[in-house]
C-alpha cells in the first residue's frame, strides 16, 4: 500500500524555509566567520536559532500582541541556553548584545 500526504499549497508554501539556510548579518557574520572549524554544528544551530528570534522579535515588536512577546521572550531565554549547555554561552552573550545595538543605533520603532 502506498500512502501520500496530502498537503494544502498554503502550507506547503510556508515550509519552503525549512531547507532554506539561514543567512547570517551584521556583528553575527563577523562572530562566526569561518566558524565551521570551531563550533560544532548543534552550537552553531543554536547561536543561528537564538540570532533570528532576537531579529525576530525586533522587527515584529510592534506588530505583537504582549502574549505575542511574551512567547517570544520565552522562546529567546530557551534558545539561550541551549547555547550555555552547548557551551557556547560568552558568544550568545555577544550576539545579544550585537541585535541590542543594532536596536539602539536604529533607534525606537515603538
Amino acid at each position: 500500500m502506498l500512502l501520500v500526504a496530502v498537503v494544502p499549497s498554503e502550507v506547503k508554501a510556508g515550509m519552503e524555509y525549512l531547507g532554506a539556510r539561514h543567512e547570517i548579518k551584521d556583528d553575527l557574520a563577523a562572530l562566526l566567520e569561518g566558524a565551521e572549524d570551531r563550533y560544532s554544528s548543534l552550537q552553531l544551530h543554536f547561536l543561528r536559532r537564538l540570532n533570528g528570534l532576537l531579529s525576530l522579535r525586533q522587527q515584529q515588536r510592534a506588530q505583537l500582541k504582549p502574549e505575542g512577546v511574551r512567547f517570544l521572550d520565552r522562546a529567546i531565554f530557551a534558545t539561550y541556553r541551549d547555547c550555555a549547555a552547548a557551551g557556547v554561552s560568552a558568544e550568545a552573550q555577544k550576539v545579544v548584545q550585537s541585535v541590542e545595538s543594532r536596536t539602539s543605533a536604529g533607534g525606537s520603532e515603538n
